[in-house]
């Protein structure tokens, strides 16, 4: 059986929040990170296809952790792509501290047409994705509940911060307008056991999106609207720390 990429990460104060655990947002930038370096190993990193005029996008994503490591922790961070389905490439993900699993993580991605900014085929890869014969970690991404709280919304302005060198809103970012709905003394008493991200259409530079949040018991939707499409949605399940 083929061995997951695996790379160490020490978490630095720029990766973990006011309690000195891992951000949520910062395992979707180090996910990002390491299944970047493992495919460049196999000549399908971003140059090749970005002369191919194709580009990796996340479509879907399902996060799970036990537990949250603490600054100076080293994260063994294991990766591997799972079948293609059509025009999906799933890729699986684990997190360990000492040997132990501490989360797991499953995602979706697929190819974007960089001028044309819609789906391309995989034909359009420059080289041979490999198989990995190892099993996922979590199901793919299922369906987000729509809550029947009243909700809370607000409008965010895309900014600098907000986008990467695919000229939209980095995937990472959804997760961190997602953690900014909840105040830090929220995140003092509560984290996140499991979030679920659907990623429904780009967000270009500019654009205002309306975020709309709703909450019941301990679980929280986040939904955002862009020109009047509906452009991401979010799930989040809090446990006590």
């Amino acid at each position: 059986m083929q061995q997951p990429f695996s790379q160490n990460i020490l978490l630095q104060t720029s990766m973990v929040d006011v309690n000195g655990r891992w951000q949520p947002g910062s395992i979707f930038r180090v996910m990002q990170e390491v299944s970047g370096a493992h495919a460049e190993g196999f000549g399908l990193g971003r140059q090749p296809l970005m002369d191919a005029g194709i580009a990796w996008v996340l479509t879907r994503a399902s996060l799970q952790m036990d537990e949250y490591p603490c600054y100076g922790q080293t994260v063994t961070v294991k990766t591997w792509p799972g079948k293609g389905r059509h025009a999906f490439f799933p890729r699986h993900y684990t997190f360990e501290v000492d040997g132990r699993e501490i989360g797991r993580s499953t995602t979706l991605y697929v190819l974007m047409d960089i001028e044309q900014r819609k789906m391309a085929l995989p034909n359009r890869l420059p080289g041979q994705l490999p198989e990995y014969d190892i099993p996922a970690p979590l199901p793919t991404p299922g369906a987000i509940p729509q809550l029947a709280a009243e909700p809370v919304v607000r409008t965010h302005q895309v900014r600098y911060t907000d986008l990467d060198f695919n000229g939209h809103v980095n995937n990472t970012r959804y997760v961190d307008w997602f953690a900014d709905c909840f105040d830090w003394q929220e995140h003092c008493s509560m984290e996140l056991s499991e979030a679920t991200v659907h990623f429904l259409q780009e967000i270009r530079p500019g654009e205002e999106v309306t975020l709309t949040l709703r909450r019941e018991g301990n679980t929280a939707v986040l939904l955002g609207e862009a020109d009047g499409t509906q452009r991401f949605q979010m799930k989040g399940v809090w446990r006590e720390r």
